[in-house]
């Protein structure tokens, strides 16, 4: 059986799916259970990372483990909690939903976060797998509402080109690497196949609403405040505007898709594409 942590977000709910289309039987842990606590091969549990017992209830007849969980400003222990856990239950494998240009020297908080778990999980003997993506493509789906109404999208990203990545890519490889003999000890770094600005991404979301869509750039002081605005904590707000910083020097741009192909067999998907098939998330714009 393989344990998902995290299952109710955006990667973990496409894990999940995906293990099941498999016929692998697969723990589920969120903090709300759905309302039917087993779905085919899929078992849903209740778990917390800041409660061990939950964690050690629900690696009980476990043999490997997706670990993910969100950006926060407890993320190192709450990762660290479930290594931990892990270790104590005998899990012999674990594949971690990492960050790109995880290392302990990055200028920025989460890649040095993603590292120091990572260091972890390889202190513990456990055999691993760390799975690192760039900016989900998903992520612009966030701003619907705001391209719908203003026919426009705001970010503090300067003319910074991002080699964003889209979740079923990223699920995709995370499948492949829990299910599949040959992938312990490897880190497996994962973009889309192109390194777009937010003002290409723009005209993109454009084409395929058949209206025009304009990026607007905003300082990160503006976006500070429209992110505390909206109830974002402090400590999200300034990984989020450390992340943007760096995308505006252009650092965000390396493309790494033939990762994704070699170990899923398919070829990573494209912006254009992901927009042709979610576009009806973003309605009728008004300006149009």
């Amino acid at each position: 059986m393989i344990l998902v942590t995290g299952a109710s977000g955006n990667v973990g709910t496409q894990v999940v799916r995906r293990l099941a289309e498999r016929n692998i039987a697969v723990r589920a842990m969120t903090r709300n259970l759905p309302a039917d606590g087993k779905v085919g091969t899929v078992e849903w549990v209740k778990g917390d990372f800041d409660d061990a017992a939950s964690l050690a209830r629900a690696m009980q007849g476990v043999e490997k483990v997706v670990l993910i969980s969100p950006a926060h400003a407890d993320m190192l222990e709450h990762q660290s909690a479930v290594i931990d856990a892990a270790k104590a239950a005998g899990i012999k494998h674990i594949v971690k939903l990492s960050g790109l240009g995880a290392s302990p020297d990055a200028p920025i908080r989460l890649p040095r976060l993603h590292h120091e778990i990572e260091r972890r999980i390889v202190a513990s003997g456990i055999a691993h797998t760390f799975v690192r993506p760039n900016l989900f493509m998903q992520a612009l789906l966030g701003s619907a509402e705001t391209i719908r109404d203003d026919g426009a999208i705001y970010a503090p990203a300067g003319n910074g080109a991002i080699s964003l990545t889209d979740v079923n890519d990223i699920a995709s490889v995370i499948v492949a690497a829990i299910s599949q003999a040959g992938h312990e000890g490897k880190a497996y770094d994962i973009t889309g196949p192109e390194a777009l600005t937010y003002a290409q991404m723009a005209e993109t979301i454009g084409n395929a609403l058949n209206a025009p869509v304009q990026y607007i750039d905003v300082s990160l002081e503006v976006a500070r405040d429209s992110m505390r605005a909206s109830g974002m904590g402090d400590w999200l707000v300034v990984a989020f505007l450390e992340l943007f910083s760096i995308y505006r020097a252009g650092y965000g741009a390396a493309v790494f898709s033939d990762t994704v192909k070699q170990v899923t067999g398919h070829p990573a998907n494209n912006f254009a594409a992901f927009m042709n098939t979610h576009k009806s998330v973003f309605g009728e714009l008004k300006a149009a």
